[in-house]
């Protein structure tokens, strides 16, 4: 039986290793088929694991964005015509298409986070993350 341990190992390689499930279990020592016997068999190990790895795209993600911006900054007007097509496509469309379905007019609102402890209270209080001292 795997001990709390282990995964709570599993859990910090998955995010040092920026969601690659393959790479982390080598850096917690566990095989990979270990880590998905427990998301089967520990739901909330499955939650930690999912959100831990959501955290870790959002740091691709924001790096490559920093890296995009940086090239903007410069005068790169391809990076800026490429972000302005990937980020404004289809909020619009998907926006009329909820508000449709809803009956309620949507208004976009960003809600910015600049600490992985404000984005884990956040989860905790929307019930996706469990308390701390559970």
């Amino acid at each position: 039986m795997a001990t709390a341990s282990q995964k709570g190992k599993m859990l910090e390689a998955i995010e040092a290793s920026f969601g690659s499930i393959n790479k982390a279990a080598g850096m917690a020592g566990i095989h990979v088929s270990t880590h998905y016997r427990w998301m089967k068999e520990d739901p909330s190990y499955a939650d930690q694991a999912d959100y831990m790895k959501d955290v870790s795209f959002r740091k691709v993600k924001d790096k490559l964005l920093d890296k995009a911006l940086e090239k903007i900054d410069k005068g790169d007007t391809f990076i800026l015509s490429r972000m302005m097509t990937i980020y404004l496509k289809n909020i619009p469309g998907e926006m009329d298409r909820v508000s449709y379905h809803n009956n309620v007019r949507l208004v976009p609102k960003i809600r910015y986070i600049d600490t992985r402890e404000e984005a884990q209270e956040i989860m905790r209080k929307e019930g996706r993350m469990p308390n701390k001292n559970d």
